[in-house]
């Protein structure tokens, strides 16, 4: 049969670069649309052959077997007109059936599950008759998806309701979607979802606004999207509005503390609309998940997913925020076409996300929050292989994850700004901003970026920087000598206040800013007296404070000088949160000795049943190098 004939010889096919419409707010200059189709090394999908360019999902979901059973609905494209299969990922899901519609009725077809790769899972081969326009694959997810988190109900905030959270990024959608999982393809999608009747479901589309528990909901995405910003949650909510297209969903024991923290969304909005173009969704609205959540946040499209741990009654920690919202420019709008392109998502939100913090909070804060992520590339550059500290990264068909360190984010950060400073903001801002409408709703890969960034920026202003500038940042390890860090005056005199407090003077701080008190920690000495210690946990209240960036600064400094009145602490926050980044310091402080690899064996057997299996994935790594 002609299926398994070329079953048996498929391995891996490349994923073209799709051709989405644009929508009527974006004018792309024709000579700028993506033509050549990029490869990904992480996807078995023949979209290169055949696109699904329209999904429809309908999922039950089963909370007392932890899986999500239904169907997935493809509208095919058919690239080349003769294929006659179509290659979907898949990881661990139980495929029962696959049905075929030729424009007049649905019938079964063939499909074949094949060998399981641990990094790309399983590819599905579904036999593709003459004639067809739709697949229909009937599914269920593995209790053990990794893209999925069934939080019980004590891992919540209210401790009553369990909660549905899914992390489809980088290649975890295939984990409970059969779907071409590559970020070179888009596709639009409707969704329908069946829930316990007391909860809420949410998608990553357009919600409508305060939702009634009907235990059925509806959902629509007319803007295509990449598979990895595929999105589900399910839970006790609350809703409360912010304005007529943005909105925050929490517990509502959370709902208030959320609102009051993250109200100033609504200026973010507008001053990244002013910045870099009209905001091209329908709705922002914002979720705040349980605190297993692993990240500080994911932005999935019309529903941003947000950590609990950035709620610090303050808004100390709010560029979290603005980076989200960034996304909805850089990597919703315009998407890395592979994971090695990953810097051109988060490199660019990344300077988006400084540029709105200046804008809604002020400069000096800005240049502040800079400062401090550059100082932490530095210290992170040290740890990485030359590989690792490339932007263009080579990566071939290693876990993508792998590829989320701090150089696509900070080092193209950096990059960015490097090429603001040499043109000048008004010339780069312009530059940004055509970029972002030319390439709307498509995949680009860093070889496109360079080529445009040549055409539009460097030749239209020559002799500012140099091709050859531009492929030390793109291709060569390390720091380019044109990384430029700024000075913040606010830094300069913490530097005094840390040599004046080591002397044993009273230093004046009440009003330093968040950014300004991890400064003052981050230059501390390594080696301190246990009154020293003392002292400064008095003075800056550290031990007790409720914001988890100082926690997981000071919390490693405690352990490195064993500082017994932080100990418990140490178990209360590993034991209460998820958040890798956050974490990991705190993890890596104590696997330094024997006796603190032994408590931190014991803190994580106590706290692995309420962490998530990427969190538990990276405490492990920390735990057992070997």
């Amino acid at each position: 049969m002609r299926f398994y004939a070329a079953a048996a010889v498929l391995l891996l096919f490349l994923a073209g670069c799709s051709d989405a419409p644009e929508t009527a707010r974006f004018e792309p200059s024709e000579h700028n649309r993506v033509a050549t189709p990029t490869q990904d090394a992480h996807s078995f999908a023949n979209a290169n052959q055949v696109r699904t360019r329209h999904l429809h999902l309908s999922l039950e979901v089963n909370f007392v077997r932890k899986q999500l059973i239904g169907t997935a609905e493809y509208t095919l494209d058919f690239v080349q007109e003769d294929a006659e299969q179509i290659v979907f990922d898949t990881d661990y899901l139980t495929i029962e059936r696959v049905e075929a519609f030729d424009g007049t009725q649905w019938f079964d077809t063939v499909f074949v599950l094949g060998n399981r790769d641990q990094v790309l899972g399983s590819p599905l081969y579904v036999d593709l008759p003459a004639g067809s326009e739709k697949v229909r694959i009937h599914y269920a997810s593995s209790p053990n998806a990794t893209g999925l988190d069934w939080v019980d109900p004590a891992g919540t905030a209210g401790g009553e309701y369990p909660f549905l959270y899914s992390q489809s990024q980088p290649h975890y959608a295939r984990t409970w979607i059969p779907i071409q999982d590559t970020p070179a393809e888009r596709f639009t999608f409707t969704g329908e979802l069946y829930t316990p009747a007391e909860l809420i479901g949410l998608m990553g589309a357009n919600n409508p606004p305060h939702p009634e528990r009907t235990g059925y909901y509806q959902f629509e995405s007319t803007q295509p999207i990449p598979s990895y910003l595929m999105a589900i949650a399910v839970g006790d909510l609350a809703f409360a509005e912010l304005n007529e297209r943005m909105a925050i969903y929490a517990e509502p024991s959370v709902i208030d503390a959320a609102v009051a923290e993250f109200g100033y969304t609504t200026d973010m909005m507008d001053a990244t609309e002013a910045l870099f173009g009209p905001y091209a969704w329908d709705r922002y609205d914002q979720i705040v998940l349980p605190p297993s959540f692993p990240w500080g946040g994911m932005e999935n499209p019309q529903l941003a997913f947000l950590t609990p741990t950035v709620i610090a009654g303050d808004q100390s920690l709010v560029s979290l925020i603005a980076h989200e919202l960034a996304h909805s420019w850089s990597g919703n709008l315009v998407t890395n076409a592979s994971w090695r392109d990953l810097w051109l998502n988060e490199g660019f939100t990344s300077y988006v996300e400084n540029r709105i913090m200046e804008a809604v909070y002020g400069e000096e804060r800005a240049l502040m929050e800079r400062m401090l992520d550059a100082q932490s590339l530095v210290s992170a550059m040290a740890g990485l292989t030359e590989r690792q500290q490339v932007l263009y990264i080579e990566l071939g068909q290693r876990d993508p994850d792998t590829v989320f360190t701090s150089v696509p984010y900070t080092k193209a950060q950096q990059f960015l700004f490097f090429l603001e400073d040499r043109f000048g903001r008004e010339r780069f801002d312009a530059f940004v901003r055509q970029y972002f409408a030319d390439f709307a709703f498509q995949s680009v890969n860093t070889d496109q970026f360079r080529t445009y960034l040549q055409a539009n920026l460097l030749a239209k202003y020559a002799g500012v920087v140099s091709l050859a500038e531009v492929d030390e940042w793109l291709y060569q390890p390390a720091l380019p000598d044109t990384m430029r860090i700024p000075e913040v005056d606010a830094f300069v005199k913490v530097d005094a206040a840390v040599a004046a407090w080591l002397a044993g003077d009273t230093i004046e701080k009440s009003a330093w800013s968040i950014h300004e008190r991890i400064y003052f920690l981050r230059q501390l000495p390594a080696d301190m007296s246990s009154a020293q210690l003392e002292r400064l946990d008095e003075e800056f209240t550290l031990t007790a404070s409720g914001n988890n960036q100082v926690l997981s600064t000071w919390l490693p400094i405690a352990i490195r000088h064993n500082y017994a009145p932080a100990m418990p602490r140490v178990e209360q926050m590993l034991t209460s949160m998820g958040r890798n980044s956050m974490i990991a310091p705190v993890y890596g402080a104590l696997v330094e000795t024997p006796a603190g690899h032994a408590r931190a064996v014991a803190i994580y057997e106590q706290a692995k049943p309420r962490y998530h299996q990427l969190t538990r994935n990276a405490v492990e790594a920390i735990l057992y190098p070997e």
